[in-house]
């Protein structure tokens, strides 16, 4: 029997313009695809090193943080990766208070540090059989002239760093459409529509952010799950599929302890965090701060781990502007928003929605996998690890990340099953 996990997650970034003109009643047109006429030229990769490291940590943490207090006690799922690139991409477009408090929220590095940090992280992840993570960006452009026209560097930059495709729409319901079945495609039909209402007349641009990751276990699962009760947030205990196994990283402060179980190939890893002395995730997060999560989960310790993890499903979707504001993004998303890098018209434009939707599987997968064993020889006279036990039987935080740099690829909280 093999497990796996499956997560998907798209972002969308709108921005208006003041303005109204365009096209004329009742016109519709598929989007043109004009990624082929921008020719990419070789960008400039930035080993990750321990700055970036800590900034997206730090970005991680803060943007948790602000998210739970909006949703208090609910189950919630993240991509700070996937909001991070669609961030970057923005901030290659600003100037003056926009960009600096682009930057600021974003960890504190320049705008372009941070696509050439992005761009190596991205361009050095390997992907193989059995162990998958794609991430798309895209532009979607209005057409009128008049109201909006991409800087070329702005442009070269998206395609270069982000490998950005780049459309130029009409903004009807045509382009409504097209956007929906890009997201689709690129999640492989787990997240089939980001925009459920009309474009709003004043828009002139969405930038677009896909992550999917599809991953099996390293290790199989030799057992079959076991019925156990889940101590709910709300205090309701339903029964959820426990699954268990002996992994061989932990991981601890003195507020939460959990553990880490790599994916095949060892590129990406699941971590299940369990706060202590019957703190919830929410006041965890209130009391950690990102020097301590970046302690937690870099200085790993080699034991014997005794884990449970329950099969679970979340599906989450929500408007980030509030959260974003809460970080100290505000200008961006008002009147004297300074995006005058990326639009070349003289018509300021304003970020007015940021949507994120994600989701998120571990289940049965039915696929055979060929697991890969270690055998370790030590000195006889080596103490053997310490062991521990962690069981994921009450509200729990989760995330999926990359194990070279730890970044978290998608961050969440189960607070609750469903009886």
């Amino acid at each position: 029997m093999q497990y796996k996990t499956l997560c998907a997650s798209v972002l969308a970034s709108l921005l208006l313009c003041g303005s109204l003109t365009g096209c004329g009643a009742g016109m519709t047109m598929q989007a043109d695809n004009l990624t082929a006429k921008v020719k990419p030229q070789l960008a400039s990769g930035t080993t990750p090193d321990e700055t970036f490291e800590k900034a997206q940590t730090a970005f991680a943490l803060h943007l948790m943080q602000e998210t739970v207090k909006t949703q208090p006690g609910k189950n919630l799922l993240l991509s700070p990766y996937s909001l991070m690139q669609v961030l970057a991409m923005s901030a290659n477009g600003a100037a003056g208070e926009t960009l600096a408090e682009l930057e600021q929220a974003l960890g504190g590095i320049p705008a372009e540090t941070l696509s050439s940090y992005l761009y190596g992280q991205r361009t050095s992840l390997p992907v193989g059989a059995g162990n998958q993570l794609k991430t798309v960006n895209s532009l979607w452009v209005h057409y009128d002239a008049d109201r909006i026209v991409l800087r070329g560097t702005f442009v070269q930059k998206s395609v270069d760093y982000f490998g950005a495709d780049i459309y130029c729409a009409p903004f009807d319901e045509s382009t409504r459409s097209d956007i929906n079945n890009w997201c689709n495609e690129k999640t492989d039909g787990v997240i089939p529509e980001i925009l459920s209402e009309p474009i709003d007349p004043n828009a002139v641009l969405y930038l677009v952010n896909a992550v999917n990751f599809d991953a099996k276990w390293e290790e199989k699962y030799e057992d079959e799950p076991r019925n156990m009760m889940f101590l709910a947030k709300s205090g309701a205990l339903p029964s959820v599929q426990m699954m268990f196994s002996e992994e061989s990283v932990y991981l601890s402060d003195a507020q939460a302890e959990g553990f880490l179980k790599p994916y095949k190939g060892g590129i990406y890893a699941f971590v299940g965090i369990l706060p202590k002395n019957g703190m919830t995730p929410e006041e965890y997060l209130a009391q950690t701060d990102a020097d301590a999560l970046y302690g937690l989960l870099q200085n790993a310790q080699h034991a014997s781990v005794k884990a449970g993890l329950p099969e679970f499903t979340c599906d989450w979707g929500a408007e980030l502007i509030p959260v974003l504001q809460n970080m100290g993004i505000r200008t961006a998303f008002q009147d004297a928003a300074d995006f005058s890098g990326m639009n070349a018209v003289d018509n300021p434009v304003a970020i007015s929605k940021v949507l994120q939707k994600t989701h998120i599987e571990v289940d049965v997968n039915g696929t055979k996998a060929q697991a890969i064993s270690l055998s370790e020889t030590q000195d006889s006279a080596a103490p053997p690890p310490p062991e521990y036990t962690v069981i994921l039987d009450r509200p729990f935080l989760y995330m999926i990340v990359e194990t070279d740099t730890m970044m978290p690829v998608f961050a969440g909280v189960m607070n609750e099953f469903a009886s």
